[in-house]
């Protein structure tokens, strides 16, 4: 009897752990990595090219002091809901486009709206094809490329704003209709008055403390960030899987297939000029020599391309996305390096391994794939226990405080001004910090149970640092180019 007792209590504390886990802040989808799992279901995946493309962050702005911004939008679907009504602009023919200044533009966010931002400049013409415009307009003439998406959903006419960081166009159209997006925000906004402090504040650095940046910082994070754990998927494969997958990149039965498998049991196939490694870090590397000379790139026709190879070969992931799209050139042939990264449990993820700097890179020249290099890791979903997740994070202004005399001397090495530690004023150094985010940080250092380490990433012009958001310890950095 007294083993029953123990057993109904022990389900019973489990159950409230996850309630109260759910009932928390940050909500993160649980993502499962389905690489080289279950064949049938990851190769039957269809990689659309408006995937790629996603925000890695939506501020939302009720009023001029309050803010709130999500890192991830599967719990409320607004970029979803905005893709439509972006479409139908770009398709209009009824548009209106107006320049606008960086200190007006910054206002804007004291009205209620949402703004998306990209994690890198995102093609306009491409972002057209992506929601499949057939025939986008002069949007895309007028702004060649995004960082951010602004969309004003206050009570008079409906806008968009369209900025590149350093051009803004706002974008009139009666194509716009924003109704439907309207009442999910409303919806959000009487959400957080109902939870009170449910919702993490977010605050400009620009109207705080006169930063150049106008970029939004909590001062309290309420919630807390999954304790998430991977492993090295390739290392656990067997010789049958690998073949398997073989079989799949170099379209051809493993009978007429050769196969080298190396020391260390890292592994290699070759046919008909492609060759295929599978690496014991957890790497998977193709390589396929260009059959003819490509003399004019497209980069829709290489984003496809690399999407249906993606797709077809080794399966998706949610939570990837298009992080660097560059022009490169090849023995006379011109193409793409494609980069991309991704999320686990709706935060970017940064890599710690110095062999490996993305998680996948891959060489496109219009319907050719030379190259691709892809470093695996899979969340294994391990159910953590007792209240591990329920440590107070810091916020990013305390990580700025914590680490201030470090910053101060990058700023001072990055600027190359000849002044003290002491004569640098605290608007500089918020000035030179480009963008801050919440993350994970992969050390790379375990095949299996490798814990994430939850971070603040504070990007300046010439790198990253990533500090601990329950300390603030410095963890990792990457400057220079």
């Amino acid at each position: 009897m007294k083993e029953k007792l123990k057993t109904l209590l022990l389900i019973s504390l489990v159950s409230i752990s996850l309630f109260l886990t759910k009932k928390l802040w940050i909500e993160f989808p649980n993502e499962v990595f389905n690489f080289f799992g279950d064949s049938d279901k990851v190769y039957s995946t269809s990689y659309l090219l408006s995937d790629m493309i996603m925000p890695n962050k939506y501020l939302l702005n009720f009023s001029d002091k309050y803010h709130t911004l999500f890192y991830d939008d599967s719990k409320h679907g607004l970029w979803t809901s905005t893709q439509k009504i972006l479409a139908d602009t770009l398709g209009s023919d009824d548009i209106k486009i107006e320049d606008i200044s960086d200190d007006v533009f910054s206002t804007y966010n004291w009205k209620p709206s949402i703004v998306f931002y990209f994690p890198e400049k995102v093609n306009t013409y491409l972002l057209a094809k992506a929601l499949e415009v057939s025939d986008p307009n002069p949007i895309v003439d007028a702004i060649s490329e995004i960082r951010s998406i602004y969309i004003y959903l206050g009570n008079e006419d409906s806008f968009f704003v369209l900025s590149d960081d350093n051009v803004n166009k706002v974008v009139y159209s009666n194509s716009i209709n924003i109704e439907n997006l309207k009442k999910q925000f409303l919806a959000i906004e009487q959400d957080a008055i109902n939870q009170e402090h449910g919702y993490n504040f977010y605050y400009s650095l620009k109207d705080t403390y006169g930063a150049d940046k106008d970029i939004y910082v909590p001062y309290e994070m309420h919630g807390s960030v999954p304790t998430v754990y991977v492993e090295n998927q390739v290392r656990n494969l067997d010789l049958n899987s690998k073949r398997e997958i073989a079989e799949k990149f170099l379209e051809k039965d493993i009978d007429y297939i050769r196969e080298i498998i190396e020391g260390n049991e890292s592994v290699i196939y070759e046919y008909n000029n492609k060759v295929l490694k599978l690496n014991v870090n957890g790497t998977v590397e193709y390589y396929h020599p260009l059959e003819e000379t490509v003399k004019k790139r497209n980069l829709y026709e290489s984003l496809i391309t690399a999407a249906n190879f993606i797709s077809n070969n080794a399966g998706i992931t949610k939570g990837m996305y298009l992080d660097k799209c560059e022009e490169i050139k090849v023995d006379g042939s011109v193409g793409y390096n494609l980069t991309f990264n991704y999320r686990v449990r709706g935060l970017p993820v940064i890599l710690g391994n110095e062999e490996v700097v993305d998680f996948i890179e891959i060489e496109v020249f219009n319907n050719h794939v030379r190259s691709y290099k892809h470093f695996i890791r899979k969340d294994m979903n391990k159910v953590v226990s007792g209240f591990q997740e329920s440590k107070k994070m810091l916020h990013s202004f305390d990580i700025i405080d914590i680490n201030y005399d470090f910053l101060v001397n990058e700023y001072l090495k990055e600027s190359k001004l000849a002044k003290n530690k002491e004569e640098v004023a605290l608007n500089e150094v918020l000035s030179f910090i480009e963008d801050i985010n919440l993350s994970y940080f992969d050390p790379c250092l375990k095949d299996i149970e490798d814990k994430l380490i939850p971070v603040w990433v504070i990007k300046s012009k010439s790198g990253l640092y990533a500090f601990s958001v329950y300390d603030g310890s410095l963890v990792y950095e990457k400057t220079g180019k």
